[in-house]
């Protein structure tokens, strides 16, 4: 009876709520942040993104209904010429892909499945084809069609520099696209890679650039008007200020219509009108209807500009939404530590995960009550960041950071009630928190030109600066490491100086006279006092990667002497005699603690090296490494229990230094996301580090906290990961700055990887099978056992006929790493075709294939050209294995070479310039000949005979500062294009959603006081290389390259 009664009872509380009062349905809300408008031929309809799928509108504006829905972002709508059609592309199978569906909305169908992007941009005037830009054949971009029906792919055109936006003309017979060209998110970057407008000739296959759009101001967007006479881009007519001088500030920014990019008309001829007056935010995605309408992304909503007005209007969009997934969701999670700290008394462990932080029972009992010590108490709940934290002696409170009030505060939690109390109510970030060793004081490293090493009274949160070091004391500007002596009487720190050298210095507890200690351009870290109080240890580099200590005083210096551990005795006095001291230094060991040096109060020390804990006797003797594996992260030495705990992994483990096996210290932690609470988290993350840490305190001229709050009110408009990192790129974008590239957190699924066949295809062929355009030299088709022939016929794959369709790569996706069976005949027919084996290439197998191709042929037509007599390095990169290839080229393969050409066009840039330079920058001193033997220019590894560099737009950062260092330096010449201004310091931090993001950390500036931040470096001589003489091979940059340097230099007075 009772369970009957329960629905009755149900029933009658809903009635009697009904009764009393009637549901009203929520009015539509008027959308923020639409993007990506898209307008039906006729001009009535409009599509549109907004939280992650396609919407559409009636043109005019009113209650906007969803077209598509997908957990993964629908993005780029376009409308078929006949208006049945709207192509988009997707990220549902984690890269972007083309689809279709009815313009009404339906069912989507998939047309492309290579791993790389594809994105639709146009359709053929028939409805039947679209087209979008790929790399399918590294290095060479292409422009490629698919026909909506068959899928088949067809080429339009190819080229060594990028093309973007390629649409065809009403008639069919053009295609316009945009050559070069910085992210969409960029649009007001002027430079040598900027946009440049061409027209590709469908019937005669030509090309040509739209006249005056090389004028290193962006093109974007560019699509034909209705009549094919004219062209509809997104440009500017000024440039906006964005690189100040050296030492100095840009003033704030007064925008006008003529730095902002605007709609502009350009006839084919090059003649420009501007249709748009509007100043501030850019104009994005303009999409033109058949009766001249243009609609287009502006601010922070859709716009629309009918055919001859004179104003754009705002079209209003209002919509109704429901979450496509759970604001929140739950997850018991066991492993993702990342961040560990032991109690002070050895019973628990804090640790952070997932952005807060958490303590566990170190050791777990037995039985029943396992289970309840290892769940894991959540003492922190902030969708934000809460780190660095420390434990208080009496293991009673924790000491942590957080960015909950917008910038990195210290705050006090009690872990029996976890109560939070905030201590540093200032602007200025902390890093680097730590107890003091007698647990009255807090210590970190404050950021900002007054910044330095500061200590917090936690009686009365009286705060003083012990050290000044000004900087963001991020990723090594500023302080790093310090160390408080064991009488507490000094302060061993570490310091970056000016030439990137880190050294050792010592300050009084209380601050005063710093002293360097190590004195040297090495890096040195680690700073370790020892027991006694008479060596402090600390990792260096400067004899030789490893452990080194300093006599403090010098009767305890002893260079070759074997090094004693006294325990002392009584309380500690240390003095210090700073005259020569850095003279007193000796190596110790050669096994390089890399982090986390600890000395034990009986003189055992131990660290991590490798990623693995190593132990070793006070005299540097009996080296141990007591972990093995690698990944050891977070040493932290128990002294008084002779134990240590570490991460590896994200899980924690208890290590008995006295000997054994590590024990894992588990836990289960339950936690609950909130997705809009750390989006917006993350959002303030993002906004704070560039608050703090771009290299230009006035954000070259732009109004940082302004924009915070322009681009935070659009953050409702945000539904996926792919969304919130085009939010944050238009943001920074905004600045105008380079190395600000903002990534999406990979989706969880698994992603496509698409191999390569080796053989680049004949697009032209439209019967059965693949026809062979070429097989580049060492690729497997191009041996001997396993070859195919250009002009052959590639007919099927492990017995699956194939053809030139977008749906071999869905095909091939499925056989990456693994061998294939090709069917191959001279004829587009089985009969008498052979089976070829071998093993797919991975993407950039096949693009590392071809850059040593090209090489090769570089340096043999050199040779030619020289008689042998010049040599030729190409640069492809800035990074260490880069150097290393520098090294064994230029001094093995040129040494006998009269002249040498260094070649750094399509180099992405890294970090070596300067060492390349200091090798260059030997020169020759004498001559060394041994008897009955060759002479040998002294020293052996110099370079004193004339350079020429060749650069040009795809020269990016420090393949930059390489020529200029080179011209600056009187070293050599410079041909070929202007770079792009690429060109800052830069480093990544990733939020606590997961996106990843750069963020440029230190300018680069001429000697002349310029910037090279959107200032490229100009050639001695420019010479640009066409399309079309790339394509047939021929490369007149490197052919001024020689010319310059057979010809004679002319010397003054001639």
């Amino acid at each position: 009876m009772k369970n009957r009664c329960f629905p009755a009872i149900a029933l009658t509380s809903f009635l009697a709520f009904g009764a009393h009062a009637q549901l009203v349905p929520p009015p539509p809300k008027p959308i923020v942040g639409a993007r990506h408008p898209a307008l039906s031929p006729n001009g009535k309809s409009l599509a549109f993104v907004y939280r992650g799928d396609i919407w559409g509108v009636s043109s005019a504006g009113g209650r906007a209904m969803p077209l598509t829905s997908h957990l993964e972002l629908d993005a780029y709508p376009i409308f078929s010429p006949d208006g049945k059609w709207i192509a988009f592309g997707s990220l549902r199978n984690g890269n972007w892909d083309i689809f279709i569906m009815p313009a009404i909305g339906g069912p989507a169908m998939q047309l492309t499945w290579h791993s790389g992007h594809e994105i639709p941009f146009g359709w053929s005037p028939d409805s039947r084809r679209i087209s979008f830009s790929a790399k399918r054949n590294p290095p060479r971009y292409g422009i490629f069609t698919v026909d909506i029906q068959t899928r088949r792919t067809g080429l339009v055109c190819e080229d060594y520099a990028i093309m973007r936006y390629p649409r065809w003309s009403p008639n069919g017979k053009q295609m316009v696209y945009g050559r070069f060209g910085f992210p969409w998110y960029r649009p007001r970057y002027t430079g040598s890679a900027a946009a440049q407008i061409w027209l590709w000739d469908t019937v005669k296959n030509q090309r040509a650039i739209v006249p005056d759009t090389d004028n290193q101001r962006q093109h974007l967007y560019t699509q034909f008007t209705p009549d094919g006479k004219k062209l509809l881009t997104v440009t500017t007519d000024e440039a906006t200020p964005n690189s100040p001088l050296l030492s100095k500030k840009l003033p704030p920014l007064k925008d006008t219509p003529a730095m902002t990019p605007n709609l502009w008309l350009i006839s084919l001829d090059g003649k420009r009108e501007q249709l748009t007056n509007l100043s501030g935010d850019a104009v994005r995605y303009p999409s033109m209807a058949k009766n001249g309408d243009i609609a287009f992304e502006y601010k922070d909503g859709i716009w629309m500009l009918p055919k001859g007005a004179d104003k754009p209007k705002r079209i209003p969009l209002l919509a109704l939404t429901d979450s496509k997934r759970n604001p929140s969701h739950y997850e018991r999670i066991v492993r993702g530590v990342t961040e560990a700290e032991p109690s002070p008394d050895g019973k628990h462990m804090a640790f952070g995960l997932k952005g807060d932080i958490w303590v566990v029972r170190s050791a777990k009992p037995k039985g029943n009550e396992k289970d309840l010590a290892e769940r894991a108490r959540r003492l922190t709940r902030w969708a934000g960041d809460d780190s660095d934290f420390s434990w208080s002696h009496d293991s009673k409170k924790i000491y942590f950071t957080s960015d909950r009030e917008g910038n990195n505060r210290i705050y006090e939690v009690t872990i029996a009630n976890r109560t939070i109390r905030p201590l540093w109510k200032r602007q200025e970030d902390v890093t680097r928190l730590r107890m003091g060793p007698d647990g009255k004081f807090l210590f970190c490293w404050v950021a900002g030109p007054e910044g330095g090493l500061h200590r917090i009274d936690l009686k009365d949160s009286a705060v003083k600066r012990i050290i000044k070091v000004p900087g963001t004391h991020s990723r090594g500007q500023g302080g790093v490491d310090y160390e408080w002596s064991p009488d507490l009487k000094w302060i061993a720190f570490t310091r970056r100086g000016k030439s990137g050298s880190y050294n050792i210095w010592i300050t009084p507890y209380e601050g005063g006279k710093e002293y360097n200690i190590t004195l040297l351009n090495a890096t040195h870290s680690n700073p370790a006092w020892s027991p006694d109080g008479r060596y402090l240890f600390f990792q260096s580099n400067r004899s030789g990667d490893g452990l080194y200590a300093v006599a403090l005083r010098e009767e305890d210096f002893h260079e070759n002497g074997e090094l004693k551990f006294a325990k002392p005795k009584g309380d500690l006095d240390i003095k210090i005699d700073f005259n020569n001291i850095h003279r007193r230094i000796r190596k110790v060991s050669s096994q390089n603690p890399d982090a986390d040096l600890n000395i034990m109060d009986d003189g055992r020390i131990f660290f991590l090296s490798g990623n693995n804990v190593w132990k070793l006797n006070y005299d540097g003797s009996e080296s141990k490494k007591m972990t093995d594996g690698g990944g050891h992260v977070a040493f932290r030495v128990m002294r008084k229990r002779n134990e240590a705990t570490f991460m590896k992994g994200g899980e924690m483990f208890l290590l008995r230094l006295g000997g054994g096996p590590p024990l894992r210290i588990t836990f289960a932690a339950e936690w609950t996301q909130d997705i809009r609470a750390e989006r917006l988290a993350s959002f303030q993350q993002f906004w704070r580090t560039y608050h703090h840490r771009f290299y230009d305190a006035s954000f070259h001229g732009r109004d940082w906290k302004t924009l915070r709050d322009k681009y935070g009110r659009r953050l409702s408009s945000v539904d996926t990961d792919a969304e919130f990192a085009a939010l944050l790129s238009m943001l920074v974008g905004e600045l105008e700055t380079s190395h600000c590239e903002v990534t999406a957190k990979p989706p969880a699924g698994p992603k496509p990887t698409t191999p390569h066949l080796g053989l680049v295809f004949d697009y032209s062929h439209q019967g059965t099978g693949i026809k062979i355009n070429s097989v580049p030299a060492g690729s497997p088709p191009s041996f001997e056992k396993t070859r195919i022939k250009p002009g052959e016929y590639l007919l099927g794959i492990n017995g699956e006929l194939v053809t030139c369709n977008e749906k071999l790569y869905d095909w091939l996706n499925r056989f990456d790493g693994k061998y294939i069976e090709l069917l191959v005949n001279s004829a587009p027919k089985r009969d008498g075709a052979r089976t070829v084996r071998y093993k797919l290439l991975t993407w950039k197998g096949f693009s590392q294939l071809n850059y040593r191709n090209q090489v090769a042929k570089a340096q043999d037509f050199v040779a030619k050209k020289s008689g042998g007599k010049i040599g030729y390095v190409h640069i492809p990169g800035m990074g260490e294995t880069d150097q290393r290839q520098f090294e064994r080229e230029v001094y093995e393969y040129i040494q006998d070479k009269d002249a040498i050409i260094f070649d750094v066009r399509f180099n992405g840039g890294g970090r070596i310039s300067d060492n390349l330079i200091d090798m260059l920058e030997r020169k020759q001193h004498g001559i060394y000949v041994p008897r009955d033997g060759a002479p040998e220019p002294a020293p052996g590894r110099a370079w004193h005979k004339p350079i020429v560099v060749i650069m040009n737009e795809h020269s990016y950062s420090n393949a930059e500062m390489f020529p200029y260092a080179i011209r600056q330096r009187g070293l050599g010449r410079l041909v070929g294009m202007p770079t792009p201004g690429y060109v800052i310091w830069t480093s990544t931090f990733t939020l606590t959603n997961g996106t990843r993001c750069r963020i440029p950390g230190r300018g680069v500036w001429r000697m002349d006081g310029t910037n090279m931040e959107n200032q490229g470096e100009k050639p001695d001589l420019q010479v640009w290389m066409t399309p079309a003489e790339w394509l047939e091979g021929k490369d007149p940059q490197l052919e001024k390259a020689i010319e310059m340097l057979q010809t004679p230099r002319p010397t003054a007075g001639k």
